[in-house]
């Protein structure tokens, strides 16, 4: 993708020594965009709650706590009543309204060339109803219990600028009511900020904040011990040892509610980069169960837990770790057993198995290319002839979205247990919010179903016992295969605390000077 240099003023910093004025950070997610609709994806994810509020926040326990609602309150069914903060204006002046509510709503689901949408948040809003100037009602078409967190995921922008496009944000017009204002922006490689002093919450904790994407660990891990950056993200496993020896810095660390998974290509009778031992045209495999599930128990899940990731992942058996509320208590990880993999093979009538190329990001994820190295030659033990195809995040999930590949691994973060099954699981629903992550088009009617009466459960441990029956009829038909859940590790220059998020952040919100 051709950079894209914004027009506005860049930050003059001085001293890189983190003050409780100038904080530099580097990490190495690659904020592609600065329209908060476009891409629901961890780098946006991280940035841009910066610069906008949502009507609720997720806290780092995934609670839901109040944004720019102070309160919310189900009068029916279908129907919520939510308090808006009063005296809330947009960063150049302009007061937050109810209006702007409905015009982010009535944008986010028409984002043009959006990779992943954000239409899953607010699938089942049917009207919002201005009761008055301080409270609103959202009718659902549905039950929707998780709409209070739902909403924590979609980001308010004014109603006059809610007819902007995607390039007029990267350009520049960017205006929120977040604790930080916008400064300047290079696509994929920074993003500057300054403290919003008439934010209504507490005063951000820094005022110039430069975020710098560098992608390469080494490069990441130099720049902090030259002194150039003030913290990091993604603190290489072979590094933390080192870092946490020299006094000048800490290292923090924390669990991941993301899972890293493969997507198989099982809806089409064909599939791209799927053939015969002998490279001849094969109806696709991957639309048997038995060729899922043995692709599965190739992995071993132990072996890249330990070795490749050095302890820095459990591994993973649905979304979420077992620890988070609403996941399901009857899942383990699949064992590695590479003979009962061939036998499954044989038995789907590919007992000399069959070539699959599965791509992965170069540059997204720690040890992303050497993961899915690890997990071909897993399943080439186990008789398929897999090989390994690297491209650049940039690249990655557009192909992906269109369906180029036919086995790909990517990570998945969810605030709640319901969020991944809906978004990932689904049959892709475009007008209903349904799927909008489910870029292979994996589809069951039955897992479908189970999820969309998990959605509608009000009652809290009803839906809870439902979402469980959902999430394990989807892994048992191994809608998706995941891997191993990634530990976050970050070190910073002493004097600087970072408190970690289950969710991928690396963000201004979560440091603070001691």
């Amino acid at each position: 993708m051709k950079k894209t240099i914004i027009a506005a003023a860049m930050l003059a910093l001085g001293a890189s020594g983190a003050t409780a004025q100038n904080l530099t950070i580097a990490t190495s997610l690659s904020l592609n965009t600065m329209d908060p609709h476009f891409f629901n994806g961890f780098p946006a994810g991280s940035a841009h709650p910066q610069i906008w509020d949502a009507l609720t926040e997720i806290d780092e326990n995934l609670q839901v706590k109040p944004g720019l609602a102070t309160a919310w309150r189900l009068i029916d069914a279908n129907t919520w009543e939510f308090d808006l903060r009063p005296g809330v204006r947009f960063h150049d002046g302009t007061p937050f309204t109810a209006a702007d509510i409905t015009a982010t709503f009535a944008r986010v689901p028409n984002v043009q060339n959006s990779p992943a949408l954000f239409t899953s948040f607010i699938r089942t809003v049917r009207e919002v109803t201005v009761v008055n100037d301080t409270t609103i009602r959202i009718t659902t078409s549905t039950p929707t219990a998780t709409l209070p967190g739902d909403l924590a995921r979609v980001l308010l922008v004014a109603a006059r600028d809610a007819g902007q496009t995607t390039s007029e944000f990267n350009a520049g017009r960017v205006n929120g009511t977040g604790p930080y204002r916008f400064a300047g922006y290079v696509n994929s490689e920074s993003l500057s900020l300054t403290r919003s002093d008439t934010h209504w919450g507490p005063r951000a904790a820094w005022g110039n904040v430069t975020i710098r994407t560098i992608a390469r660990d080494p490069s990441r891990v130099a720049a902090l011990l030259a002194g150039d950056v003030d913290a990091i993200d993604q603190v290489p496993t072979g590094d933390k040892a080192r870092i946490a020896a020299d006094p000048r810095f800490r290292l923090f660390s924390g669990p991941a509610a993301v899972v890293h998974y493969i997507a198989l290509d099982s809806a089409r009778p064909e599939s791209p980069f799927v053939q015969g031992r002998d490279g001849t045209p094969v109806r696709n495999p991957l639309m048997d169960v038995r060729v899922r599930q043995a692709l599965s128990m190739a992995i071993d899940r132990n072996a890249i837990v330990t070795r490749l990731m050095e302890g820095s992942a459990t591994a993973a058996s649905q979304f979420l770790p077992n620890s988070i509320d609403g996941t399901s208590p009857n899942l383990r990880p699949t064992p590695h057993d590479p003979a009962r993999a061939r036998a499954l093979l044989a038995e789907a009538g590919f007992p000399q198995g069959f070539r699959l190329t599965l791509h992965a990001t170069t540059d997204r994820y720690p040890k992303d290319e050497q993961v899915a190295q690890a997990i071909a030659q897993m399943w080439n033990r186990a008789g398929i002839q897999a090989s390994v195809a690297g491209v650049a995040g940039q690249v990655f999930f557009t192909e992906a979205t269109r369906q180029a590949y036919s086995a790909f691994i990517a990570q998945y973060g969810t605030n709640e247990a319901g969020e991944g099954p809906r978004a990932v699981v689904h049959s892709f629903e475009a007008g209903r919010g349904y799927g909008n992550a489910n870029r292979t088009r994996y589809s069951n009617p039955r897992v479908d179903a189970l999820i969309q009466d998990a959605m509608a459960e009000i009652d809290p441990d009803r839906r809870r016992a439902k979402l469980h029956t959902a999430i394990d009829a989807a892994f048992e038909d191994v809608a998706l295969i995941p891997i191993f859940h990634p530990s976050w590790d970050f070190a910073a220059k002493r004097g600087i605390t970072i408190t970690s998020r289950p969710e991928r952040r690396f963000n201004a919100l979560m440091m603070r000077p001691d």
